[in-house]
């Protein structure tokens, strides 16, 4: 069974999914927003480029551009997948109940 989009994003909070996919990334002075260490999609040598919104699951790298809305989008990007295939992969990876 396929999970849906707010399934997934009910089950898998944004902090925990960056934590896993970058290691751990350490708050920053905007409540909101965690700093990355290195971004995922270039050969980043900048720490703190690459930074994710705690709520949202929006990401943004200030170097190479990559930019999403939530979780689904940087799955999509990072593994080069389609919506549909991100979908599977979340919810295989990270065991949503659907």
């Amino acid at each position: 069974m396929k999970a849906s989009l707010s399934q997934i994003k009910e089950q898998i909070h944004p902090v925990d999914f960056y934590n896993v996919e970058l290691g751990v990334i350490p708050k920053s002075s905007d409540i909101a927003w965690y700093v990355g260490g290195l971004c995922p999609f270039h050969s980043d040598r900048k720490e703190g480029s690459f930074r994710a919104n705690q709520e949202s699951g929006a990401f943004t790298c200030f170097s190479c551009g990559a930019k999403g809305g939530d979780i689904v989008e940087f799955t999509k990007q990072r593994y080069g997948l389609s919506f549909a295939e991100a979908l599977r992969k979340l919810t295989h990876d990270w065991r949503v109940q659907c």
